[in-house]
């Protein structure tokens, strides 16, 4: 399994996009010698900033947060790279211009890649040596990183850490809430004529499923109010008193809460068990593969950085 994900959190945005080249750019760190400038760390802060932030404001103490995690990220990127070169990887010919190729099919013309080539700062050649720069790390990071476990692997671990795979009580919910609109004149008498409404029809034999998609504010409507399986702890207090002592089949009676009313239907019931192993095999696979190679990258970047001369510049 390529563990793209991994390598792209660390390496230089520069393998897909075009980062600045500018020779007069102020250093802001050396990593063995090699400089690390503010154009590098600009471009870096503004790939992390859609993903740390989605749509709230950028405060002066989150964008220093950005800023230390972005000089993080291009000192483990530079070590790195300099590792696969010290290690001498090599890159297939025919892999690294499929890759060339690649960025550069990602332009709706030619002439729109070398605007953006020209617009960057960067030669045709430096472009180049950047992309195979990043799929050095690439081949690196699959070198020392990656993990391969077997059956037999996953079988012995779930066997050591039973504990961990035992479910508790959980019941499968069919749900309608009906919101309290504190803005609105007479909201809550308002809100609970509608949960009244929606209750007599599901005692006179509506579908609940139906009623659910036709009255409830919560989005779960969209599925027929189906919720699926709830543990005891993750729901108000009432609602998974009455969840609990419902049979299966059962609906609840009308249930209020500071944020509205709520009606709930118990589809299904499961005791507390073990899962099978068969159950959870490829779900541990993935889990155990992501964790273990988080492990192993982080180990090798700490023996990286152990023996590597890093200066930060003010």
């Amino acid at each position: 399994m390529k563990i793209l994900i991994l390598v792209l959190t660390l390496t230089l945005t520069s393998t897909y996009s075009f980062a600045s080249d500018l020779k007069e750019s102020k250093v802001v760190a050396t990593v063995n010698g090699s400089a690390i400038t503010r154009a590098d760390l600009d471009m870096e802060v503004n790939r992390l900033l859609p993903q740390e932030l989605y749509h709230r404001s950028v405060t002066p103490k989150k964008q220093a947060e950005v800023e230390k995690k972005a000089i993080e990220n291009l000192i483990n990127a530079e070590l790195l790279n300099a590792e696969a070169k010290r290690q001498g990887l090599k890159i297939d010919n025919l892999e690294f211009k499929k890759r060339i190729d690649a960025v550069k099919a990602s332009y709706q013309t030619k002439k729109a890649f070398e605007d953006a080539l020209k617009k960057s700062g960067l030669t045709a050649s430096v472009f180049e040596e950047k992309v195979r720069e990043g799929m050095m790390v690439e081949k690196l990071i699959e070198k020392e990183v990656k993990v391969s476990l077997t059956d037999k692997d996953l079988e012995d671990y779930y066997k050591k850490h039973t504990e961990k795979f035992k479910e508790p009580e959980a019941v499968r919910l069919g749900y309608v809430y009906i919101k309290i609109n504190p803005s609105e004149p007479d909201g809550k008498k308002k809100a609970k004529e509608r949960a009244k409404e929606a209750y007599s029809k599901i005692r006179s034999g509506a579908d609940f499923a139906q009623i659910a998609q036709m009255y409830s504010n919560d989005m779960s409507r969209i599925k027929g109010g189906d919720v699926g399986f709830v543990h005891r702890g993750t729901m108000p207090h009432d609602i998974e008193k009455a969840a609990f002592s419902l049979k299966a089949g059962q609906v609840s009676e009308i249930l209020e809460t500071d944020i509205g009313y709520h009606i709930i239907k118990v589809e299904e019931k499961r005791a507390s068990r073990h899962v099978q192993f068969k159950e959870i095999k490829d779900k541990l696979r993935k889990e155990l593969t992501e964790s273990m190679q988080k492990e192993r990258l982080e180990g090798l970047i700490k023996r990286l950085r152990e023996n590597a001369k890093i200066q930060y510049i003010q």
